[in-house]
């Protein structure tokens, strides 16, 4: 994939936390057993579905119509808004309000092999031909043939020339300031909203995004990585240890994640901060509330729901958090857009109540959060899997990176210590500019004028 860097093919890439249950492969339309799914890397797109208008049932039923049980590798990946009534940002405007593709040419990796795969597509009633179709398909394997013999495996150096919070700390504390006075007030009944940052990078070089997200591979192996990229377009990538769903048939499960921690740095001292984690009031009110109404949009579609564990520790390599799993039966797996329409936003990453929360997002934060804080991830035939697009960074050539992070505001809460948590959560990307070892940027050194540094 890393030499797939056309301006004109789309590319995707992403890996779950795990293996998919039950995965099948197809060849020539028939199904064999198969060794789990490991991750997909795709260039070009056989059909993909965007829009400015938000996410609908019929866009979800149109890009069902391209998908099969019977072969379940065909699967369309992608990303949406988290807030689709926004204005959408320049930075985002290739990604619409969601944006899905379906890879013309896929490295599928698995559990005991691989397999490159090419898959077409096509409808008669609107003009898109079976032939057309096969052409377009033969045009993507030229130009990935022909690139294949020309990578460069050199590596150059990279260095940090300048970096902008939005909001900067001032505006921040002022933000959580006015969060926390409205929680107090009651009027209306806000109980947590979730404040983000977005932080320009600028470099020296070109970052890569893909180098990149496989330098992040160390945070561990229970996160989601992700990569999708538009045609002519920044790429949206992402290392995020949060599930959204997953659906396999009609079991449906979700995950809350919420209350954030850094690991220590001795068994004795990681056993005491989990410890601090677990019995702190403030992180556990936090947490209930993510828990709880989760759990209640569930039950509203599933004809049971089990929480189990109710409340734990989980860790990975930078943090730790409070975490519960749940799971669910679907009654029909047109309930899978339902799930998918409703769990999202989740009060982890916008607040509690959802449209209040949303409400305060909208008037005091002045970027646009684009893909950051939505739903990312793929649906296939009969299973579907959703991570939620956090610790995750906008990648523009020419233009370095936009990191964004976000914490919850509670009662309780302190603006500085948040802003200590962003710094926590963005680190995973910014600590890899400040290495000696060779850093994920390719492309000449260039000049950074000042308008660059103005965007």
């Amino acid at each position: 994939l890393h030499a797939q860097n056309h301006v004109l093919l789309p590319r995707c890439f992403f890996s779950g936390r795990r293996a998919a249950a039950d995965s099948e492969m197809c060849f020539n339309g028939t199904s064999h057993p198969s060794s789990k799914v490991v991750s997909v890397a795709g260039v070009g797109s056989a059909v993909f579905f965007t829009h400015l208008r938000p996410f609908s049932f019929d866009d979800w039923r149109a890009i069902r119509r391209f998908l099969s049980k019977k072969c379940p590798l065909i699967r369309a990946y992608g990303a949406i808004r988290f807030d689709a009534t926004a204005n959408i940002g320049p930075e985002w405007n290739a990604f619409g309000s969601f944006y899905f593709m379906v890879p013309q040419v896929e490295f599928d990796e698995l559990e005991g092999s691989s397999v490159i795969a090419a898959t077409i597509a096509w409808d008669n009633a609107v003009s898109c031909t079976y032939q057309m179709a096969i052409e377009a398909l033969q045009a993507t394997i030229w130009q990935v043939s022909s690139v294949l013999m020309r990578v460069q495996k050199k590596i150059s150096r990279s260095h940090l020339l300048a970096s902008t919070h939005v909001p900067g700390k001032a505006s921040w504390d002022q933000a959580v300031k006015r969060a926390l006075q409205k929680i107090r007030r009651n009027n209306p009944m806000l109980i947590k909203v979730v404040l983000a940052r977005s932080s320009r990078v600028v470099t020296a070089a070109d970052i890569d995004p893909l180098t990149w997200l496989s330098c992040l591979k160390v945070e561990g192996e229970n996160a989601y990585q992700f990569c999708l990229q538009p045609p002519q377009s920044a790429a949206f990538i992402g290392n995020t240890p949060e599930q959204l769903f997953h659906r396999d048939c009609l079991s449906i499960c979700s995950e809350a994640l919420a209350g954030t921690r850094a690991r220590g740095g001795s068994e004795l001292l990681d056993l005491r901060i989990g410890q601090d984690l677990l019995s702190s009031g403030k992180d556990h009110n936090e947490f209930a509330i993510v828990r709880e109404c989760i759990r209640r949009k569930l039950e509203a579609v599933c004809s049971s729901v089990l929480i189990e564990p109710k409340k734990a520790i989980r860790k990975f390599p930078r943090v730790q958090h409070l975490y519960a799993r749940l799971r669910g039966r679907l009654q029909t797996e047109d309930d899978e857009f339902k799930i998918l329409s409703s769990i999202h936003p989740t009060p982890a990453v916008c607040g509690y109540p959802t449209e209040d929360a949303r409400a305060f997002i909208s008037e005091t934060e002045m970027f646009d959060r684009g893909m950051y804080a939505g739903p990312v991830g793929w649906f296939g035939g009969e299973e579907s899997e959703f991570a939620v697009g956090i610790r995750s960074a906008l990648v523009e050539k020419g233009l370095g990176a936009l990191i964004y992070a976000g914490t919850g505001i509670v009662e309780g809460s302190d603006s500085s210590l948040e802003w200590e948590e962003l710094e926590l959560k963005t680190s995973q990307f910014t600590k890899l500019m400040k290495l000696e070892a060779p850093l994920l940027t390719r492309g000449e050194i260039r000049t950074i004028n000042q308008n660059q540094k103005a965007r």
